[in-house]
């Protein structure tokens, strides 16, 4: 269970990472602003979706799994989120 919550985690600080370093100074706000929104949404549904396929097939651990990374990830998403754009928008 800690093993998929810790991959979603680095996966989140990694295209953090990537919007970030590979954007140029005037556009940084709005990359962050729609880019970032859109892939922590993204990254959030597909752990949601990933819960039902794992609830569907029975295996009770992964749901619980990606499940709680969908509700971490979405605050600690947001949070993050907001710091950026006051940072850099």
């Amino acid at each position: 269970m800690f093993k998929v919550i810790g991959i979603n985690l680095v996966v989140f600080v990694l295209y953090g990472l990537l919007i970030i370093l590979n954007t140029a100074k005037a556009e940084l706000g709005f990359s962050i602003a729609i880019g970032m929104g859109l892939c922590i949404f993204i990254h959030v549904m597909l752990n949601v979706v990933a819960g039902f396929i794992f609830l569907i097939m029975g295996k009770r651990d992964l749901l619980k799994a990606f499940f709680i990374s969908a509700a971490g990830l979405a605050p600690l998403g947001f949070v993050t989120w907001l710091i950026l754009l006051s940072i850099y928008g």
